[in-house]
């Protein structure tokens, strides 16, 4: 990344610049941190949105003081970025080929997704200090606009609301902090959010005892499949005289899980920090928010997707509307635990350790609907077969595979204890 910053152009306080930059972000940190812990986040990495972005782009920005608000600064900035996406699991291949957000679906969705997107905003801040604050507040809101005539192929409006406030007391020793966000994003003209801008929540930067990015509404995905089927068939006899083993494919609806992330996600926190020595301090905490998708009808399947499925399951009543899981759209949770930090005055940044004991956490096992096989392919396998071959051997298997739906174990840990660096506000 190569940047520039003017903080004071034409002698006066405009402050502009701009940024040309080229990411990689590996967006599976459950895998990474159950590698790191030596055992299981509260689900399965294979589960999650595990994917690798790639973005190449620009942005330009300036902002002004007004004068006749003290502290207030108005911003605008525009920015052009170009993004490739891999993903590293079934759920995230399928979040993004089968979920609309594009003209286009399928592999092709993946790769050439580029955003142009210009972004007003608007700040006031009397914080003291952006390290270790002591006393002010800060007010900030921003308004993303991409697409439509700006051009590029994501239409999104993404409104932002962040508060901080703080105040010293015991003395003027200790401090009080308060944080809180709200953000709602959504798709316009046919369009829908990409899957990478929607909101997941988890993690030491809002809800400190979950699990990286793992708190998200639930939706079971359909795919096609075809599911091998053997048996023994006494019509037909081997060399040695017993009965040769035969299979065929059968084609199944299945239901996959994922994690399509929130439209609307809103949290606050409460910090009371006490310092102990020098650069040591000790806080005590309380996280609490929600993520959910408030537009249900913006999870839908691609049409020539959708097409394929209706053509072969006609008897399944496939929609293009994904259901959510009920019990985790806008479930509520909680974290609340002691944090204890160092600050570094070499690198400037607070190191921290803290223990968290989750509230309302979410501990269960989430079951899809049940596999679908048409009754015309039940009808026509059981006429082909003889009487005691589908009986006795292919009925039970099949039997078994409807019966045995996709499930999500999700469990939420109920305490947590994690060393990272920074601040949660």
């Amino acid at each position: 990344m190569f940047g520039f910053t003017e903080p004071y152009l034409f002698d006066r306080p405009i402050s502009t610049g701009f940024t040309v930059f080229s990411s990689r972000y590996n967006f599976d940190q459950a895998k990474q941190e159950a590698l790191l812990l030596g055992q299981s986040v509260s689900i399965n990495p294979q589960f999650v949105q595990n994917y690798t972005q790639n973005s190449t782009g620009f942005t330009i920005f300036a902002s002004y003081p007004i004068k006749k608000l003290s502290f207030t600064r108005v911003g605008l900035t525009y920015g052009l970025t170009r993004t490739n996406i891999k993903p590293f699991n079934s759920a995230s291949s399928l979040l993004f080929e089968a979920i609309q957000f594009r003209s286009v679906a399928g592999p092709s969705a993946l790769n050439g997704i580029v955003s142009s997107t210009l972004t007003p905003t608007i700040t006031k801040n009397t914080i003291d200090n952006p390290i270790n604050p002591r006393t002010g507040r800060s007010y900030f809101y921003s308004f993303s606009f991409s697409g439509g005539p700006l051009g590029g192929n994501v239409n999104t409006i993404t409104n932002v609301f962040d508060f901080k406030a703080f105040r010293p007391i015991y003395k003027r020793r200790n401090v009080l902090g308060f944080h809180a966000t709200v953000a709602y994003t959504t798709g316009f003209g046919g369009k829908e959010v990409p899957p990478y801008s929607r909101f997941y929540m988890g993690g030491e930067n809002d809800l400190r005892g979950y699990d990286i990015r793992s708190i998200s509404p639930v939706t079971f995905i359909p795919t096609q499949t075809a599911q091998t089927i053997t048996y023994t068939d006494p019509r037909v006899l081997s060399g040695s005289g017993t009965p040769v083993q035969r299979s065929f494919s059968v084609p199944v609806l299945t239901y996959t899980a994922t994690l399509p992330g929130g439209d609307v996600q809103t949290f606050g926190n409460i910090d009371y920090r006490i310092p102990i020595a020098g650069p040591v301090w000790t806080s005590l905490f309380f996280d609490g928010g929600t993520d959910g998708i408030v537009r249900s009808g913006a999870l839908k399947l691609d049409p020539s997707g959708l097409t394929s499925l209706q053509q072969q399951f006609p008897s399944a009543n496939v929609t293009g509307k994904l259901p959510i899981e009920s019990g985790t759209n806008f479930r509520l949770r909680g974290s609340t635990g002691i944090e204890f930090g160092v600050q570094l005055p070499i690198v400037q940044a607070p190191f921290r350790i803290y223990y968290a004991y989750n509230v309302h956490r979410l501990h269960s096992q989430i079951i899809a609907k049940q596999p679908f096989i048409e009754p015309g392919e039940l009808a026509s396998l059981k006429n082909s077969l003889p009487p005691d071959v589908w009986q006795f051997q292919v009925q039970p298997e099949l039997f078994l595979l409807q019966t045995n739906p996709g499930r999500l174990n999700y469990f939420e840990p109920k305490t947590t204890f994690r060393f990272t660096v920074g601040r949660t506000f």
